[in-house]
């Protein structure tokens, strides 16, 4: 995780009951990010859940004119 990347931003964290299969998502409001994590996940797949709303965080995805389904695609590729 980019030390560089916590400092730069303000970065709430959540670990909550999310519905059905989702993993995780980022919620940008007031110069914050809140990322929340679904709490039915075990501590490795939590990680790669953070570290994958951090990445958008990064990424500058919240300024982008990418469809969220884009935003993921490319997100996804960048994983692999």
């Amino acid at each position: 995780m980019s030390q560089s990347l916590l400092k730069n931003y303000q970065i709430n964290i959540r670990i909550l009951p999310l519905p059905g299969k989702i993993q995780s998502f980022v919620v940008y409001k007031d110069d914050f990010y809140t990322i929340v994590v679904n709490e039915c996940l075990n501590q490795t797949a939590r990680m790669r859940a953070y570290r994958h709303e951090l990445d958008h965080i990064e990424n500058g995805d919240f300024e982008s004119d990418l469809s969220t389904g884009m935003i993921e695609i490319r997100a996804h590729e960048m994983e692999d």
